[in-house]
């Protein structure tokens, strides 16, 4: 499902970091979480806690997160940088380009 870039940003701040539920993909979600109907949830003391956890948008992650199923997971190196996929061939104002992905600067 693609959702309009706009949309996708406004939901992206709430939805990525793993101490909030993350819209599940198919059947699969990423370790350090586990399914809860349509959602993957992080599991208490999770070594993903703080991470930005983002739907992989084809076959690479960005720069600063790796591959975990059908999902890119941020390096706990890397917490506080959000990606999001990349619609068109611009980034907005701030962030940059990263295969598939924007990536906040």
């Amino acid at each position: 499902m693609r959702i309009p870039f706009c949309a996708f940003l406004l939901v992206t701040s709430a939805l990525t970091t793993a101490q909030t539920p993350i819209p599940r993909v198919d059947d699969s979600c990423p370790t350090g979480t586990y399914r809860s109907g349509e959602y993957c949830k992080p599991f208490k003391s999770s070594s993903t806690e703080g991470q930005n956890i983002i739907e992989k948008s084809g076959k690479q992650c960005p720069t600063g997160y790796y591959s975990s199923g059908n999902y890119c997971k941020q390096y706990p190196s890397q917490t506080g940088k959000k990606a999001i996929p990349r619609e068109g061939r611009d980034c907005p104002g701030g962030w940059y380009k990263s295969g598939q992905y924007c990536v906040q600067s």
